[in-house]
């Protein structure tokens, strides 16, 4: 009788050093916020999905190639380069052309990187009109060089050689959206 009462300390004390344990290493465990959805109403696409832009004589069609969202859970608090950090990457392809478009930390005030805007066509980068951190709650629409991206439609014209191409529709396809998670570094 007095072994099993033995066992059942052994057990118990074995159990709260193991519990100690686990809330001593996640300590230093800081969990991010969930994803700033302000993305999506930026860009409402998915890859696959069919852009076609008008002109006066012709029509544009890009296809969105690629469509992915990083995402940072959380980090240890004893990292130097831990930050709750979040961003989507959109590829949109054409017969002749390619437009990236690369948005970190929109609205992110956890964010120890700040908030960039990257655009390039063809591999050549594109000027981004400047925005701030603390206006970007109201903006509606994001201006560069080559295109103007309107909240809710994503990009609503493009400036190439001199001509003007107009948002027309968008050919949605099925395929979901696909969120790349880590944690830390």
């Amino acid at each position: 009788m007095k072994k099993r009462y033995w066992l059942i300390g052994i057990f118990i004390c074995l159990f709260i050093i193991l519990y100690s344990l686990k809330l001593y290493m996640n300590k230093g465990i800081i969990k991010c916020p969930e994803f700033n959805k302000s993305y999506s109403e930026w860009f409402p696409y998915n890859k696959g999905d069919i852009l076609n832009f008008k002109n006066s004589d012709s029509i544009r069609e890009y296809t969105v190639s690629t469509y992915y969202i990083n995402k940072t859970d959380s980090y240890n608090r004893n990292m130097k380069c831990g930050c709750c950090e979040d961003g989507i990457v959109i590829y949109l392809t054409a017969k002749k052309d390619t437009i990236k478009i690369d948005f970190d930390n929109f609205i992110n005030p956890n964010s120890c990187m700040g908030s960039r805007r990257f655009i390039s066509k063809n591999g050549k980068d594109i000027n981004v009109k400047g925005t701030q951190n603390q206006k970007e709650l109201n903006l509606n629409q994001i201006s560069s060089d080559s295109l103007i991206i309107e909240k809710s439609i994503g990009i609503k014209k493009l400036f190439w050689n001199g001509k003007l191409w107009e948002f027309e529709s968008i050919k949605k396809s099925k395929t979901d959206i696909k969120i790349i998670s880590n944690n830390g570094c």
